[in-house]
C-alpha cells in the first residue's frame, strides 16, 4: 500500500476562489478506491503565516488513549493555487510541516483504514476507527479521515463525499444536496463539530422515533443482513423514552443517531461503542443471537445517549478545547463517564425498565468488580488526570466506582434535601449555566456544585473523589433503606476460571496473558501464562469458536464434570507440545455482596428511597 499512486478524483467541485480561502472544502470519493485507500482532497482557508502545520489526531474525545491517526496517512503533498508542490516535512506520525504556507491553496493524501491495515501498527478501538469496503459499506469517523490546519481549527469545514447508487449517509449531520444526486454535503462551524460527527455510509437500513422534542435515527450495517434498524429501535425506544422524562421532558439536542455496524470479522476481541454529543458508533459481532444483541445495544444505548448531557451541555474547558495533539485531561472523569453510566441504570429503575432488584444486582457487579479488579485508594481526581499514561489501566473503573460516585453523590443531596432533589435536578442546573457553548473551569467545579446546593457536598468530594476514603456504600444504601452486606456468603458450583487472554500470533487462537486473578478452578486446571488454546472439552478452542465453547460450558456444566483442555505450551528447550489439562468441577462458598430492600423500611428511608425512584 505503501507505493500506491494517488488517485485522481474523476469528479469537480466548483468553488469560488475568495470563498473557499475563507473556509475548508475536503472532497471525498467513495467511488474511487483501491486496497481500501481513500483519496482526500483539502482546499484550504488563507493562511497569514510562513509555516504551517496540518495534523491528523493523535487522540479523539472519549477515547483517553493514544490512537496517531496520522500513522494511516500516505502521499501527503500541499500545492498553491496554481498547482506547483509546496516543501513538506514530517516531523511526526500526525503532523506534516508545510513551507511558504501564504501560498498554501490545496492539500491532497491517501488515507488507510484502521480496521484492516495491518502493516499498521496502531491499537485503535474500533467504534473509533475506520472502514473503506467497496460496495459494502463505509465507517467514516471523520477524525481518522480529514485533519486540520493548526490555529485553524475554528474554521467552517464544507465537505463533499460522492457515494455510488443506492448508498445512504447516517450520520447526526444535516445533509445537504448539491447539483450532483450522488454526492452529499455536510458543513460544519469548526473542526471540533466535525470531529464529533461519524457517517456511516451503506444501503440504507434505518429507522427514525420521536423522542420528546429530538428525532433519533437508529442506522443499522448488517454484514449478514439478519438483523435491522426496525428491530433495535423497539428495543431501545422505551429506554429513550424514560431517558427522556428523567431529564425533564425536553432534550438538548434536536437530533441523534445511532450508527450500528455488526462485524463478521473472524479475529473480533473488542466491541463497544464511542460516544459524541449527537451520536455514537456502535461495534458488534453479527454473530449475537437476537437476544444477546437485544441486551447489549440496550444497555450500549443507555448510556451513549446520556452524553448529550456530559459533555455535551456540562464540559470543562479541556473537552470545550480539546488539544487533539496534546490533549490535557479533565480531572472530571466521575462525571462524564461516572454520572453519565450511573443515569443510565437509575433512569432505567424510575421508568420501570428494569426492577429494583435487577438494578441492585447491576450495583452488586460494579462494587465486586471495582474493589477486586482496581485500586480503590487511587484519588478520582488522580485517575482522570492521568488516565492517558500513568493510571491508564484503571480507566475502566470510570464505568464502576465512578457510578458508585454517582449513586453516593445522588442520595447524599436527596438526604440533605429532605427528598427535595438530587444529582438529576444538579446537573439540569449545571446546564443551565453552561450550556454547549461555555466551558466550565476544571478547579471550581466542586466548589460551584457545593455553592448551589450544601456544603456538605464539598466534603463529600473532597473525601471521596479528590481524596482516598472508600465510598460510603453502607451509609448510601442504609438511606435507602437496603441492607448492604459485603461479606456475604453462599454455596455455589464453581465454573469461573478467570485467567487473563490474549490473541496469539497466529491472530486465529487464544493465549493465555494472566493467571493472578485465577479462581481455584482456574488453577487446578494448570494454565501458565503463554499457553496457547487448541480444544475446549474436545471442541476446536479458537477467536471464532471460543464464546460459542464457553456459552455451551456455562448453560451444562455440573457438579462432578470434568472440564478439559489441550493447550500449545513451550517446554524448557523452547519446543512448542501439546498439553493436556483437565479439573473436576466442585461445590464451593463463595463470598458475595450482598443488597436486599428491607421489608419495612423506616418513614425517613421510605421517603428517600420514594423520591429516588421517582414516587
Amino acid at each position: 500500500m505503501n507505493h500506491f499512486k494517488l488517485l485522481t478524483l474523476l469528479f469537480v467541485f466548483f468553488f469560488s476562489g475568495l470563498h473557499a480561502q475563507k473556509n475548508y472544502q475536503v472532497s471525498i470519493d467513495l467511488t474511487k478506491i483501491s486496497s481500501d485507500q481513500l483519496s482526500v482532497e483539502i482546499i484550504t482557508p488563507k493562511v497569514s503565516s510562513d509555516q504551517i502545520d496540518f495534523h491528523v489526531p493523535k487522540i479523539v474525545p472519549g477515547t483517553y488513549s493514544i490512537s496517531n491517526f496520522g500513522s494511516f496517512v500516505s502521499n501527503f503533498s500541499a500545492f498553491d493555487q496554481a498547482g506547483n508542490a509546496l516543501n513538506i516535512t514530517h516531523p511526526d506520525a500526525n503532523t506534516w510541516k508545510i513551507e511558504n504556507a501564504k501560498k498554501l491553496f490545496k492539500i491532497t493524501y491517501t488515507v488507510d483504514d484502521t480496521w484492516d491495515t495491518p502493516q499498521v501498527k496502531e491499537d485503535i478501538f474500533e467504534p473509533s476507527g475506520t472502514s473503506f469496503e467497496k460496495d459494502t459499506a463505509f465507517v467514516l469517523n471523520t477524525f481518522g479521515v480529514i485533519g486540520y490546519l493548526q490555529g485553524y481549527e475554528k474554521k467552517p469545514y464544507r465537505v463533499q463525499v460522492k457515494r455510488a447508487d443506492g448508498f445512504y449517509g447516517s450520520t447526526s449531520l444535516e445533509l445537504k444536496k448539491g447539483n450532483n444526486p450522488n454526492v452529499d454535503l455536510f458543513e460544519t462551524d469548526s473542526y471540533q463539530t466535525l470531529a464529533d460527527a461519524p457517517i456511516l455510509y451503506s444501503k440504507p437500513d434505518t429507522a427514525w422515533i420521536k423522542v420528546a422534542n429530538a428525532s433519533v435515527l437508529v442506522s443499522v450495517f448488517s454484514a449478514s443482513g439478519k438483523s435491522s434498524a426496525r428491530s433495535l429501535v423497539k428495543d431501545v425506544r422505551p429506554i429513550l423514552e424514560g431517558h427522556a422524562k428523567y431529564l425533564g421532558g425536553k432534550l438538548p439536542v434536536k437530533k441523534y443517531a445511532f450508527l450500528v455496524y455488526l462485524s463478521n470479522k473472524k479475529n473480533l476481541t473488542r466491541y463497544g461503542a464511542l460516544e459524541h454529543t449527537q451520536s455514537c458508533f456502535t461495534f458488534m459481532p453479527d454473530s449475537f443471537s437476537p437476544e444477546e444483541l437485544s441486551s447489549q445495544f440496550r444497555d450500549i444505548a443507555s448510556h451513549e445517549f446520556f452524553h448529550i448531557i456530559t459533555p455535551l451541555t456540562i464540559h470543562s474547558e479541556e473537552i470545550g478545547n480539546f488539544d487533539f495533539i496534546d490533549a490535557k485531561m479533565s480531572k472530571h472523569l466521575w462525571m462524564y463517564e461516572g454520572v453519565t453510566e450511573y443515569a443510565a441504570h437509575h433512569s432505567q429503575v424510575r421508568s420501570g425498565a428494569i426492577s429494583l432488584e435487577e438494578y441492585l444486582k447491576r450495583q452488586t457487579e460494579k462494587i465486586g468488580i471495582s474493589k477486586k479488579y482496581f485500586n480503590d485508594t487511587l484519588a478520582f481526581t488522580v485517575l482522570s488526570s492521568e488516565a492517558l499514561d500513568k493510571q491508564k489501566e484503571q480507566y475502566q473503573n470510570v464505568y464502576q466506582k465512578g457510578a458508585l460516585i454517582g449513586l453516593c453523590l445522588d442520595v447524599k443531596l436527596l438526604t440533605l434535601s429532605n427528598g427535595k432533589f438530587g444529582l438529576r435536578e444538579v446537573m439540569a442546573r449545571l446546564g443551565k449555566k453552561y450550556g454547549m457553548k461555555k466551558s466550565f473551569k476544571d478547579a471550581v467545579l466542586f466548589d460551584q456544585i457545593a455553592s448551589m446546593t450544601f456544603p456538605e457536598i464539598r466534603t463529600f468530594f473532597k473525601d471521596y473523589v479528590e481524596g482516598s476514603k472508600p465510598l460510603p456504600l453502607k451509609e448510601t444504601f442504609e438511606a435507602l433503606g437496603i441492607n448492604y452486606n459485603p461479606e456475604a456468603s453462599r454455596k455455589t458450583i464453581e465454573k469461573s476460571m478467570a485467567f487473563g487472554a490474549g490473541l496469539a500470533p497466529d491472530k486465529k487462537h487464544l493465549l493465555i496473558t494472566d493467571m493472578s486473578g485465577a479462581t481455584n478452578l482456574g488453577k487446578r486446571l494448570g494454565f501458565q501464562p503463554g499457553d496457547v488454546f487448541v480444544t475446549m472439552n474436545g471442541e476446536p478452542f479458537t477467536i471464532e469458536t471460543y464464546q460459542e465453547c464457553f456459552g455451551k460450558y456455562s448453560a451444562t456444566a455440573k457438579l462432578g464434570d470434568t472440564v478439559k483442555f489441550v493447550v500449545e505450551r513451550k517446554d524448557a528447550n523452547g519446543e512448542v507440545k501439546e498439553v493436556s489439562l483437565e479439573a473436576d468441577i466442585r461445590e464451593e462458598v463463595q463470598a458475595y455482596i450482598a443488597l436486599e430492600p428491607l421489608a419495612n423500611p423506616s418513614e425517613a428511608q421510605q421517603k428517600i428511597r420514594n423520591a429516588w425512584l421517582g414516587k
